[in-house]
């Protein structure tokens, strides 16, 4: 099975309970995330869920920011006009060599090669 990047759009509907994002899930047992949508999970998370979030974040291969990252994220928005945080995470894919998992149509070009929509809401 192919290891994918999950959005952060995702990971958030899997932990909201979304029978879609679920079944994604099960799907891609190899799986990752970009640390920008770690952090943005966290952010979002309330106190008391955070041990339980964290947990599950657990299950994800975790990839931080490197020079390489950082430079296709420049190339990537100019290229595309993307916000930053959705820059990073689609580089942090194409340097890791992963497909990105998101439903995110508005941002990300979804005819691209790289980009993999499972589901829509």
């Amino acid at each position: 099975m192919v290891k994918v990047l999950f959005d952060t759009n995702i990971v958030i509907d899997m932990l909201k309970g979304v029978p879609a994002a679920r079944d994604v899930l099960s799907n891609y047992p190899q799986r990752a995330v970009s640390i920008i949508t770690w952090m943005e999970v966290m952010v979002g998370t309330p106190a008391a869920l955070t041990n339980a979030t964290q947990d599950f974040l657990k299950g994800f291969e975790l990839i931080g920011l490197d020079e390489n990252v950082a430079e296709q994220a420049v190339v990537i928005r100019k290229a595309h006009r993307l916000k930053l945080p959705d820059a990073v995470v689609w580089a942090t894919a194409k340097v890791n060599g992963l497909s990105l998992l998101t439903r995110d149509t508005k941002g990300f070009p979804r005819q691209h090669p790289d980009i993999i929509v499972p589901y829509v809401l």
